[in-house]
């Protein structure tokens, strides 16, 4: 495996590894099974997206076979049977990452991540749509600043309606809308911190769209305090008309000396009182700044509010994704946990995967894929 794009782009902390302790299995037999993955061998997957049981799209990024590849896009389809690697474009000499998928209909798929020429620090978003027939790069605005500028999350509602989330140059919140002939940049709001504290930054990891009137975006709120790095929970809400900072619980320990950081990096929305929101606690007590711990927090319509996950689970969430019985699925570094519209509890892995996206497939009770990494690209899918 290339280590050089071993990361969840999504997630701005460095991975766990497979040091997890999980709760004993919800059920007596593992109900996932590992769908091959036939080519390439090595690279990863970012994400996965399901419109049917039989239309699915996994990407991320592979290592390019030629000297000066660098990393290419990945996008795999699911037929119902089998994955298969698609074509996709790729630029000399840069690295293109694919964080993202979702798609409004079988002719109409979007992706979004960053490019970078190989080795450079600086990062630029990018948008890819797949028409049915081929994969084509499109042009996104630029942006100004010094940080890296990436797309993390993108929802598909229509040809003429895509919204996309991320990181500007400026540190601050992207959002991006696809009208159906070219993206623009939309206004983010810019959240209050704690009275002391200096702002510093915003970062969207995640979207989802149940219509035009109701969508939300998560990530995170960069503060500092003296020499300490802080990080809140950040959740935004579209109602149609204009994007609104909505107040997020922040279950993070303090330290005194590095103080807290959390985030939120997936995101499902199935009614308009009914969102899931998953993330992690951060470790700064020890100062080992690693992720410590999962949080997963429920919209109930009015206000956020953290939900109970089972006990021993020490992993980040990286994504959730919801059917149409209510049951909810979550998933992160080797942990995938389930929401059975009561309670939470773990679910078998087969394998030792650090796992990235998690698709419920719409219209059925229990269908579901995961995908991320191991010795190269997995995806598990669950019946």
């Amino acid at each position: 495996m290339n280590n050089r794009f071993l990361r969840r782009a999504a997630v701005a902390v460095p991975a766990a590894g497979a040091a997890l302790a999980l709760a004993a299995p919800a059920l007596a037999a593992p109900a996932w099974v590992i769908t091959p993955i036939p080519s390439p061998a090595d690279g990863l997957l970012n994400a996965v997206t399901a419109r049917t049981a039989t239309d699915a799209w996994a990407v991320g990024v592979f290592p390019g076979p030629n000297d000066d590849d660098g990393g290419v896009m990945l996008a795999e389809h699911w037929n119902g049977t089998a994955w298969t690697q698609t074509p996709t474009p790729n630029i000399v000499r840069v690295d293109e990452i694919l964080n993202a998928v979702s798609a409004s209909s079988a002719t109409d798929v979007w992706a979004v991540g960053s490019q970078n020429p190989t080795g450079a620090a600086h990062h630029d978003p990018i948008t890819a749509h797949y028409d049915g027939t081929a994969w084509t790069i499109v042009p996104t605005p630029a942006t100004t600043g010094g940080s890296k500028s990436i797309l993390f999350g993108v929802a598909d509602l229509a040809p003429n309606n895509v919204w996309a989330v991320g990181r500007s140059e400026g540190n601050r919140a992207l959002l991006e809308h696809w009208t159906g002939s070219a993206w623009s940049i939309v206004t983010a709001p810019v959240p209050s911190v704690p009275a002391g504290e200096t702002f510093v930054g915003t970062t969207l990891n995640a979207v989802s769209a149940r219509s035009a009137t109701d969508i939300w975006a998560v990530g995170y709120t960069q503060a500092a305090k003296g020499t300490a790095s802080i990080k809140y929970n950040l959740t935004m809400h579209f109602n149609g008309t204009s994007w609104t900072v909505v107040p997020s619980p922040n279950p993070a320990v303090r330290s005194p000396l590095n103080g807290v950081q959390q985030q939120l990096n997936g995101v499902v929305a199935s009614s308009a009182n009914d969102a899931w929101a998953v993330g992690n606690t951060v470790d700064t007590v020890s100062g080992s700044f690693q992720p410590n711990g999962p949080v997963a927090m429920h919209w109930n319509g009015t206000a956020w509010s953290l939900a109970t996950l089972p006990a021993g689970v020490t992993t980040r969430l990286s994504a959730v994704s919801a059917n149409s019985s209510g049951t909810v699925w979550a998933d992160g570094d080797g942990a995938i946990l389930r929401f059975n519209g009561a309670t939470w509890t773990t679910e078998t892995v087969p394998g030792t995967p650090i796992l990235r996206g998690i698709a419920a497939v719409p219209g059925t009770a229990t269908e579901a894929f995961a995908a991320g990494s191991a010795t190269g690209p997995y995806v598990a899918h669950h019946q």
